[in-house]
């Protein structure tokens, strides 16, 4: 018989996403601001908070893996 896979990285993501607060704020805020401007771009603010989501779910992913 088959084992269903399971992709455990979405949810690992949004976990390690709390741990980011300072980065997600300051993405949020950005974001806000280019609303408000209509021009512009998040993308730095976007990647630091990638790397830290990044840095968190890299070795709980890893430990998931079989």
């Amino acid at each position: 018989s088959e084992e269903e896979v399971v992709d455990h990285l979405p949810a690992l993501k949004a976990s390690c996403a709390k741990h980011c607060p300072t980065q997600q704020k300051n993405y949020d805020a950005c974001i806000g601001r280019i609303a408000k401007l209509g021009e512009g771009d998040c993308e730095a603010w976007y990647f630091d908070f990638l790397h830290c989501v990044d840095h968190c779910v890299a070795p709980q992913a890893f430990k998931k893996l079989k």
